[in-house]
């Protein structure tokens, strides 16, 4: 059952609360409408603080203690949502352009033709209900907006939010992809409590996310303690190379961040292992209409899987592939010269799975600069 429209008539007449009760009998039996009645706007105002529900005023201007236009103002002070139809026999131009500049839906003068009345009620009330339609509509589309945000890069979302079908057909582009996961993450999870574990992973995924965000990549998945992120999604350019790189120096800052954090928590500290590549990737969905998942696959995402893999052989935090360091070079000539400086060329290597070597750079344990670069 619908409930009542709460309409509080304001009014110092004595015989306008009969008027209206009588007018609107039917559907107060009906229970359709709803009044309370004040005798000026202190009393409406109590009135308001008691059912902050009423969905609309009829009001007069002229009234004790505070009048129609002083109470308007008041309500548009407090943000109120509740609106009024003026009703007075002050109805000359200069009080209903005033009534109306202070949040006045409509007015009826006095003396009233209750026919005109109803009709103007019904019609506040149908933009109330509209009004509260959209902010609904409007709430829930914020909702779904941030429950995106919780799967989903940000870039990502304004597209998912945007369009119906924002992700188009699958395509090929040229990307940079991160892998990025725990040093020994499994032995460590044998001896770990499954609570402890999750809440381990989620503080990793988090600060780690934040920065994959910070430099514009797309987080392609999430497995176990591992993350996949892609740099060119949904929009390929020439800064996608070093926003790849950039970031993975801001992960392993922040990894350095969190282990002192650990420290004094007198837990122990993390290792990572970071493996960058760039080329050519098909993007597009996976899966089935009724769970559809973002991708991108080919030799460049599982090079990208190798080289992290790598870190483990070589004892470094970091592996880049050289086509990576080549588009660095290519498209940001001053943050290679700044990247160059912290890699180190380790020429050819041989990558499990692949027919032909890969050359391969590393992070400098030793070298020039600890923090990330920035393109």
């Amino acid at each position: 059952m619908t409930a009542s429209a709460k309409i509080l008539a304001v009014d110092d007449e004595p015989d306008f609360e009969f008027l209206i009760r009588q007018r609107f009998r039917r559907q107060i039996r009906e229970e359709e409408f709803a009044f309370r009645f004040a005798h000026h706007g202190e009393e409406a105002l109590s009135a308001l603080d008691a059912e902050p529900d009423i969905d609309l005023m009829l009001l007069d201007i002229n009234m004790p203690v505070m009048d129609g236009l002083t109470l308007l103002s008041e309500l548009s002070e407090r943000q109120s949502a509740v609106r009024a139809i003026i009703v007075s026999a002050y109805g000359d131009m200069a009080n209903l352009r005033t009534a109306m500049n202070r949040g006045a839906f409509d007015f009826v003068t006095k003396p009233v033709d209750l026919s005109d009345l109803e009709i103007t009620v019904r019609k506040a009330l149908a933009n109330i209900a509209k009004l509260r339609e959209m902010d609904r509509l409007r709430q829930a589309a914020e909702r779904a907006r941030n429950n995106l945000a919780r799967y989903f890069s940000p870039n990502l979302v304004e597209l998912l939010a945007a369009q119906d079908e924002p992700l188009g057909a699958v395509r090929r582009e040229t990307v940079a992809v991160l892998f990025a996961d725990i040093v020994g993450f499994t032995q460590m999870a044998e001896t770990m409590a499954p609570e402890a574990v999750m809440a381990m992973l989620r503080e990793f995924h988090a600060r780690m996310t934040a920065q994959i965000f910070a430099c514009g990549g797309t987080v392609d998945k999430y497995i176990g303690d591992a993350i996949v992120a892609v740099f060119g999604v949904p929009h390929a350019s020439s800064k996608d190379a070093a926003n790849a790189l950039a970031c993975a120096g801001k992960m392993l800052d922040a990894l350095e961040n969190w282990n002192r954090d650990r420290d004094r928590a007198a837990e122990g500290r993390l290792a990572m292992g970071i493996g960058v590549n760039y080329g050519p990737a098909v993007v597009g969905d996976v899966g089935s209409e009724h769970s559809m998942s973002f991708t991108v696959i080919g030799d460049t995402v599982n090079t990208a899987e190798r080289l992290q893999t790598l870190t483990r052989t070589l004892g470094t935090p970091l592996v880049v592939g050289d086509a990576l360091v080549a588009a660095v070079k290519g498209s940001s000539p001053e943050f290679a010269s700044e990247v160059m400086e912290q890699l180190e060329d380790q020429g050819e290597q041989r990558l499990r799975g692949r027919a032909g070597p890969v050359r391969i750079w590393t992070r400098k344990l030793n070298g020039s600069g600890s923090g990330s670069p920035r393109p």
